[in-house]
C-alpha cells in the first residue's frame, strides 16, 4: 500500500457559487502592458480569490487565475480556477463587465 493513497472523490452536489464581490485595481499604464487590471473575486461572501488578472488576450479581455511557474519549466501550475465551462463563462462576463464599468466611469 502506498504512504500516500489518493483521496477517493466524493460525487459533487449541485451548490450556488455566486460571485457576491469584484474588486479591481487597474494598472497605471496599461498600454505597457497585456495586463489591464488586478482583482480579487468573493464568492458567496466567504471564500476569497486574489491575485486574478484582467489581460488584454488576442481573442479579447480575460480573467486569468493565480498560478506560479513550475520550477525550471515553462509550464504553470494553478493554485485555483473554474472546472466547469458554464462557471468560467459566468466569472468572464462579470468580472470583465465591471472592469468596463470602472473604465466608463473614469472617463
Amino acid at each position: 500500500m502506498s504512504k500516500n493513497p489518493r483521496p477517493a472523490s466524493t460525487p459533487a452536489t449541485e451548490t450556488s457559487l455566486e460571485l457576491t464581490e469584484i474588486q479591481i485595481w487597474p494598472v497605471r499604464d496599461p498600454d505597457a502592458s497585456r495586463i489591464k487590471a488586478m482583482a480579487s473575486l468573493t464568492f458567496n461572501g466567504t471564500i476569497r480569490v486574489n491575485g486574478c488578472r484582467l489581460i488584454d488576450g488576442a481573442k479579447g479581455m480575460f480573467v486569468s487565475f493565480p498560478a506560479e511557474r513550475k520550477q525550471g519549466t515553462e509550464d504553470w501550475v494553478s493554485f485555483v480556477h473554474p472546472v466547469s465551462r458554464e462557471a468560467n463563462d459566468r466569472i468572464q462576463e462579470k468580472v470583465v463587465g465591471r472592469y468596463r464599468e470602472i473604465l466608463t466611469a473614469a472617463v
